[in-house]
């Protein structure tokens, strides 16, 4: 049926968490491609039928991508999809002409409705393939930016049997992520402060995406200045305040980090 590879790598994706990463699925990764590509040419030959004007563009699109050769068949669907996608073959409908007119039969009217629920089918699965390759890509680059993150910013720290379960194309994505913020670290250090070192993989989290974050008073600070003012820390109380000016209250305890649900 079509879309039963894109729903397998979809519950691929979810059995990703932070603490385990399945081995990268290439194979399952290709059929649904495949697929998505087999059914866009699909469209593209059911609107070409309806306007042969547009089909004769198209053949020629295709015949300068290959060469000055006959036009590349159209891939073939993985076996799990060709049962459905096969039921009404669109080589033995016959093509319409470009203008209707309002003297159209029921034959034609029906042959154009006919494609019209085949394309809107296929258009639809191709946006869920493409959403399910994205969302399982997305949960696996999430896991890699993490585990950098824990081993300070070292690809070369990764564990051998989490190396094995990335595809290289991955393994290449974490070395060049772990570049472009040293690179940024490198500079930030050179404009603010030249004779001292910014580590900011030291305590193993991710960068935080909102310099303000809430936090719950549990000892009385008193009124603290923040660069948006005073702000009176009461015990029980809590504020959103900005974590540059309370980051070393929560370290000796006064204040707790509220962390979002």
């Amino acid at each position: 049926m079509l879309g039963d590879e894109a729903f397998r790598l979809a519950k691929e994706a979810k059995d990703i968490t932070t603490d385990h990463i399945p081995a990268y699925n290439e194979e399952q990764v290709r059929l649904v491609t495949q697929e998505t590509r087999y059914l866009w040419t699909r469209i593209e030959d059911m609107y070409a039928s309806l306007n042969p004007s547009i089909g004769t563009q198209q053949e020629q699109q295709r015949r300068q991508q290959t060469g000055s050769g006959p036009a590349e068949p159209a891939e073939q669907l993985p076996a799990s999809s060709q049962t459905h996608a096969t039921q009404q073959p669109f080589s033995q409908q016959p093509p319409l002409d470009g203008a209707m007119d309002s003297q159209e039969d029921d034959s034609q009217i029906e042959h154009r409705n006919s494609i019209s629920g085949q394309t809107t089918l296929y258009a639809q699965t191709l946006a869920r393939n493409k959403r399910c390759l994205l969302a399982y890509h997305d949960r696996r680059a999430r896991f890699l930016r993490s585990l950098l993150w824990t081993l300070h910013l070292a690809p070369s720290l990764v564990p051998g049997n989490l190396l094995a379960r990335m595809s290289p194309d991955e393994q290449t994505y974490m070395r060049e992520y772990a570049k472009l913020n040293s690179a940024y670290r490198d500079a930030v250090e050179a404009q603010l402060i030249p004779s001292g070192s910014l580590d900011w993989a030291a305590n193993g989290d991710l960068p935080p995406r909102d310099p303000l974050i809430e936090v719950r008073v549990v000892k009385d600070c008193g009124e603290v200045v923040t660069e948006n003012g005073v702000v009176s820390l009461q015990a029980g109380t809590q504020h959103y305040v900005s974590r540059a000016d309370v980051e070393h209250l929560i370290t000796i305890g006064y204040l707790e980090h509220v962390s979002p649900c």
